[in-house]
């Protein structure tokens, strides 16, 4: 995905994070709901940030199972929840995805397009850029005719802070191939999407 992570270390979160709640939210340690909540909170960021690890080698090892198929219509998968947090506050993203994508002779099981959007919702990515990173992770490994994206993101840093709307999404999209050079294509897509 480009980009390259050190590995999670939970000690140092565990650290800094006591440090936080000590020092900067000024909490009492000796609280017995406190106290053991920098080690949770650094074994929950392992689980939270595990794509910063290993989600590159665990979706090269996904798209290296397909199946060879002679389908030419749209697979569509659609409510695939995932969770994620932003970058510019750590606050979650909890998104609901939809994919669609025209094999070009080769098919991947249907978990797997659940599976790679989860992986790679597990590490800080804006909304925009998570879009186009789940369209070319598959456009580049099985290279369909054409790949397509919804991603519908409740964002927590507005819901719960600043302008507080508790209510509000996030629509993006990101377009591959024949959704993009065959308007007819896109709007098939669509029309699938709203009759599923």
């Amino acid at each position: 995905m480009g980009k390259n992570y050190k590995s999670i270390d939970k000690d140092v979160i565990e650290k800094c994070f006591r440090e936080l709640m000590e020092k900067g939210l000024g909490l009492d340690m000796s609280d017995p709901n406190f106290i053991e909540t920098p080690q949770r909170v650094a074994r929950s960021y392992e689980e939270i940030f595990a794509g910063l690890d290993r989600a590159d080698d665990e979706i090269h090892k996904i798209f290296e199972t397909s199946f060879p198929t002679d389908y030419t219509g749209i697979v569509l998968e659609k409510d695939i929840t995932v969770f994620s947090m932003c970058p510019p506050h750590f606050l979650p993203i909890r998104y609901e995805a939809v994919i669609g994508y025209i094999p070009n002779g080769k098919a991947l099981g249907l978990s797997k397009l659940a599976r790679i959007i989860e992986l790679m919702g597990k590490m800080p990515c804006i909304q925009e850029d998570f879009t186009e990173r789940i369209v070319n992770e598959i456009d580049d490994h099985i290279n369909p005719l054409g790949v397509i994206c919804v991603l519908k993101g409740a964002h927590y840093c507005m819901r719960m802070r600043g302008v507080k709307q508790k209510d509000s999404w996030t629509t993006t999209s990101s377009v591959r191939g024949v959704f993009l050079t065959k308007q007819e294509m896109e709007a098939k897509f669509y029309n699938l999407l709203n009759g599923a």
